[in-house]
């Protein structure tokens, strides 16, 4: 087992590609359909926290892909995504 994994200066574009990958309505047809989850996907990697978040994330991207919808009561991380997404920087 691991303990803990870091980014490294610069990495921030690659862990939010990881992070946001749930979102799939931007890539092309034949790159959709593989949703990731873990704690290494996650902002706190190591941690059940980010392994439980990026389930979530996987879940309702899953239901999202097969045409499902959450209750307007209860929203899912997607239906919410422009609140809660992370911030992206510009490229270098």
């Amino acid at each position: 087992m691991g303990a803990f994994k870091a980014n490294l200066p610069g990495h921030y574009r690659y862990q939010r590609r990881l992070f946001t990958h749930f979102m799939q309505d931007r890539l092309p047809a034949d790159k959709r359909g593989i949703f990731l989850a873990g704690d290494d996907i996650s902002w706190t990697a190591g941690w059940a926290e980010g392994a439980i978040q990026t389930a979530l994330n996987a879940v309702w991207g899953v239901m999202h892909h097969f045409g499902g919808a959450t209750d307007a009561t209860n929203p899912g991380p997607g239906d919410v995504y422009d609140e809660i997404a992370p911030v992206e920087l510009p490229e270098d």
